[in-house]
C-alpha cells in the first residue's frame, strides 16, 4: 500500500509543488469491522489505539484499517514524484499521474485525494514499484 502526499518547496524552489510518495506498508493484515463480532471492537480499540481512524470513529460501522508490518513498511528518505500538472476543461489546474509514472505503474488521470484508490495487480507493474521503493 503506498501513501503519498502534496509537498511544497521549503527554503527553496529546487522541488515543485506536486504529489509524492512519501512510504508505504507491507500489509500484514486488514481489520473490516463488518466482520468483527461488535463484543471484540474493544480489544482492537485498546491494541490500536494510536490510529487516527480509531481515535476519530465512534462508530465503527464500515472501518476498515491495514496494518503494516513493522519491520517492511516504511516512510521514505526521499519522496518520489508521482504527478505532473494538468488542466481540466475549464483551465483549472490538477495533479494527474506524470507520464512517466503512468508508463511505470500503470495507472493515468487524476490523483487528486478525493480520486478512487487505484490498484495495481500486474506483476510487471509491481515489480516496477518494488525497483522504484528499491525492495527488489
Amino acid at each position: 500500500m503506498l501513501f503519498y502526499a502534496g509537498l511544497s518547496p521549503y527554503k527553496n524552489n529546487k522541488f515543485e509543488k506536486a504529489l509524492y510518495i512519501i512510504g508505504f506498508f507491507v500489509v500484514e493484515k486488514v481489520l473490516d469491522f463488518n466482520k468483527i463480532p461488535c463484543d471484540d471492537w474493544e480489544a482492537y480499540y485498546n491494541l490500536y489505539s494510536n490510529n487516527a481512524h480509531i481515535k476519530r470513529e465512534e462508530d465503527p460501522v464500515d472501518l476498515v484499517i491495514v496494518i503494516g508490518n513493522k519491520n517492511q513498511s516504511k516512510l521514505l528518505d526521499k519522496a518520489i514524484r508521482i504527478s505532473q500538472k494538468r488542466l481540466n476543461k475549464e483551465g483549472r489546474a490538477y495533479h494527474a499521474v506524470s507520464d512517466e509514472m503512468e508508463k511505470l505503474l500503470g495507472i493515468s488521470g487524476s490523483i487528486q485525494r478525493s480520486s478512487t484508490p487505484r490498484v495495481i495487480e500486474d506483476e510487471n507493474y509491481i515489480k516496477n514499484i518494488k525497483q522504484l521503493l528499491a525492495l527488489y
